[in-house]
């Protein structure tokens, strides 16, 4: 008698084939879980609850994306500090906002919230990139975990310093507002890459 006759090497297959989809399933867990954070607060403890969250995914491995929209520009913005400090940290928003992107967070800002603040990426820290509705939503339904930290808009206390926000050798405008960027007008229906 055979120990291994192609019969019971057909045979014992056929029992382990079941199971084979099962140890694919599991490697596919085993890579990082992505996470998403929709920060539309600024204010602290919301936006240093969520920020300190993403730090600490970012850095245990994880796929972190920060979305800012709303006063949570603020946290992006050049110039940005002596707001409210978060305890743990003891720093402001826009400082840890800088340590989640130095631990592998990427950040992301509305394109929609720039416009209405009369603000462009080039007010924003570098390495922060423009988002439109469609790229937030191809975000959250590729992540694993969507989170989102919000609260009734009362207010940063944030204050941006606008020669810290300006171009080696900029001179400070007599109007502080920003020109219109001359971007037109957009559909979000049918305009999928200018529209937030």
């Amino acid at each position: 008698m055979k120990i291994f006759s192609p019969t019971r090497i057909v045979a014992l297959l056929a029992l382990l084939l079941p199971f084979l989809p099962m140890q694919a399933t599991a490697q596919a867990a085993a890579e990082p879980a992505k996470y998403v954070f929709i920060m539309s607060s600024g204010a602290m403890p919301t936006a240093g609850s969520g920020l300190h969250l993403a730090i600490t995914a970012a850095k245990s491995g994880r796929s972190v994306d920060i979305v800012l929209a709303a006063s949570a520009l603020d946290l992006g913005r050049k110039g940005a500090g002596g707001g409210p400090v978060f305890p743990y940290y003891d720093i402001d928003g826009p400082a840890m906002l800088v340590q989640a992107m130095e631990a592998g967070a990427r950040v992301s800002v509305c394109f929609t919230c720039l416009a209405n603040q009369e603000l462009d990426l080039v007010d924003m820290l570098d390495g922060i990139a423009k988002i439109n509705a469609f790229s937030v939503l191809d975000l959250m339904e590729a992540a694993d975990v969507v989170v989102g930290f919000g609260a009734p808009d009362m207010g940063t206390g944030i204050t941006i310093d606008p020669a810290a926000a300006m171009a080696p050798g900029d001179a400070m405008p007599a109007d502080a507002a920003p020109a219109a960027d001359g971007e037109p007008e957009c559909d979000p229906l049918t305009d999928v890459d200018a529209c937030m």
